[in-house]
């Protein structure tokens, strides 16, 4: 385990002293407690973004597949993506 050294307030170093001696725990088990909430916070909010993310982008093809209009059963051709396409370039 690493350790780290901080700067407090003396005020603030002797609250936290006081708060700890009365909920049976230490300083630094208070420190690594909340770095710990902070850091588990921040990956539920980063998965839960790419939840809605996700979400999103299934509607929108949702409704991408029903503006075309194609049917579920078809089966898409290379051609399909070209068509009424002009060429890249003319060949003299």
């Amino acid at each position: 385990m690493a350790n780290l050294t901080l700067s407090l307030d003396d005020d603030l170093l002797k609250q936290s002293r006081l708060y700890a001696v009365q909920h049976d725990t230490s300083v630094n088990a208070l420190v690594r407690e909340y770095l710990e909430t902070l850091v588990t916070k921040a990956k539920d909010a980063e998965q839960a973004e790419r939840l809605r993310d996700l979400e999103e982008m299934h509607r929108l093809l949702e409704e991408a597949a029903r503006l075309a209009q194609v049917p579920d059963d078809y089966k898409w051709r290379r051609e399909d993506a070209y068509e009424g396409r002009p060429p890249r370039w003319n060949k003299p």
